[in-house]
């Protein structure tokens, strides 16, 4: 079966999808996202919660810029 990259897609037989490295971009984007927000969420709780940075620490962490999602 032949394949064709045209503008970031895939083209093959009768379908066509994305490329792979560009959608696990896309996704990795979004679930940084959705943990800076949620980390932006659980802040109150800062203030009621004694060991809150120790129980967030994994968290925060995962926001850096070089992290890589697994």
């Amino acid at each position: 079966m032949r394949k064709v990259n045209f503008l970031e897609v895939v083209i093959g037989h009768k379908r066509i999808k994305m490329e792979e490295e560009k959608v696990k971009t896309v996704i990795n984007w979004l679930v940084s996202k959705l943990v800076k927000k949620l980390l932006e969420l659980a802040n109150y709780y800062r203030r009621f919660v004694k060991i809150f940075a120790k129980i967030v620490r994994p968290l925060h962490e995962l926001t850096k810029k070089e992290q890589k999602w697994e």
